[in-house]
């Protein structure tokens, strides 16, 4: 009978609810409860007030919005059947651990892109974490961003975001990823749509060891490769024409270039073996590269990554590109764009096949190939050498 009574009184103590939340590539919520009771998970965007959206959930179980860019959000809970309010959190990384991986191993990308996570580091006052492909001559730059490589597993994160070019499996800008397209803004503006910047043109910093440069007479960098035909600057004998132009008013040209001089299937992309050059292509330290383009009293490039370092270490940067619009690449540079009369800015509108060398995607195997190249004339690069060496 003692033992009846004590049974009847003795009651199990119920745990409350408890949620679990973090912010790795969007918002997520986990329900753990210990009965059926269900609850109504709303996800807002905390700065409109939009509700982005709403599930049930019972213990067990968890969900998380499709958006993974940045977004202020609010979660809040409600027991279904008696709307009562159990929980709210409003997203605040200040003084915690937020992740931002640069998804591309593109130097020009790199560039373009981490002087913005460096912008939400001082926005937010987080501590940000940052994986990128080039760690050796951003961090003595960046010091107070953690880098780290690619793939490491960081704990004790609140929040997680991938910066890059996404598309889904349709071949449609994967607006889960991208809120804009991509490709109609600056190169520089994609991380700012990720992570809600406000967007202005920033120079990236680069590491830049102490080092004389190695060849003592005036010269200018060349750089006429790149990692898509279509970039290349196609004018018939062009390059060599600014080469000769250089030689006569006593500089010299310094081509850097991973593509080696001396090549036949890459001299062919420029018209043929160039002349009268110092020869630095070749597979040299990145390093070095910086040091000769630091020193240079000028940069001639296509939109490649090198022309992103000449831009990024404050050389008078000339950069030749008729199959983007003006306003892809970096503004503070001197821009020779293709005539207004013929077919130029298709990387703004279409999606570049990486595999197909010579992707020409309105002209392609016909006369008209190219072409936005081909119609950009020397005298606009001589011209521009001239205002920036003072030739008259």
């Amino acid at each position: 009978m003692i033992y009846n009574n004590l049974s009847k009184r003795a009651k199990v103590k119920k745990t409350p609810p408890s949620f679990n939340f973090h912010f790795m590539k969007g918002a997520f919520l986990e329900v753990k409860s210990q009965d059926e009771t269900e609850f109504e998970v709303n996800f807002f965007n905390h700065k409109t007030n939009e509700l982005v959206y709403t599930t049930i959930l019972k213990g067990g179980m968890w969900s998380a919005p499709s958006i993974k860019y940045f977004i202020k959000w609010r979660i809040e809970i409600f027991e279904k059947h008696t709307r009562k309010k159990v929980f709210e959190h409003i997203y605040n990384c200040k003084d915690k651990r937020v992740y931002i991986a640069l998804g591309s191993k593109s130097l020009g990308d790199t560039l373009a892109w981490i002087p913005y996570i460096d912008e939400f580091r001082k926005l937010h006052g987080c501590k940000v974490i940052c994986s990128t492909f080039h760690n050796d001559w951003l961090s003595p730059e960046y010091p107070e961003i953690e880098f780290v490589k690619p793939g490491r597993v960081v704990p004790n994160l609140y929040a997680l975001y991938e910066i890059g070019w996404y598309y889904n499996e349709e071949g449609d800008i994967d607006s889960n990823m991208n809120p804009k397209d991509f490709k109609q803004y600056p190169l520089q503006q994609t991380p700012c749509h990720i992570l809600s910047l406000p967007y202005k043109e920033i120079k990236p910093k680069i590491y830049v060891k102490r080092e004389d440069a190695k060849y003592k007479k005036p010269y200018v960098i060349i750089a006429p490769h790149g990692s898509k035909h279509a970039s290349y600057w196609h004018y018939p004998k062009g390059w060599q024409r600014v080469i000769n132009f250089l030689n006569k008013h006593g500089y010299k040209a310094m081509m850097v270039t991973k593509e080696p001089l001396g090549d036949d299937w890459n001299d062919s992309k420029l018209g043929g073996t160039l002349t009268n050059v110092i020869d630095k292509t070749g597979d040299f330290p990145l390093q070095q590269r910086f040091t000769d383009i630091k020193n240079a009293k000028a940069f001639v490039g296509i939109g490649s990554g090198l022309s992103w370092v000449s831009w990024a270490l404050n050389t008078p940067t000339i950069l030749i590109s008729g199959f983007s619009d003006p306003n892809s690449e970096m503004q503070d540079c001197y821009r020779i764009p293709a005539p207004p009369d013929v077919c130029s800015g298709c990387y703004n509108t279409q999606k570049l096949d990486a595999g197909d060398w010579e992707w020409c995607p309105f002209h392609k195997n016909t006369p008209r190939q190219f072409e936005c190249g081909k119609n950009i004339h020397p005298e606009e690069v001589i011209n521009n050498l001239k205002k920036i060496l003072n030739i008259y």
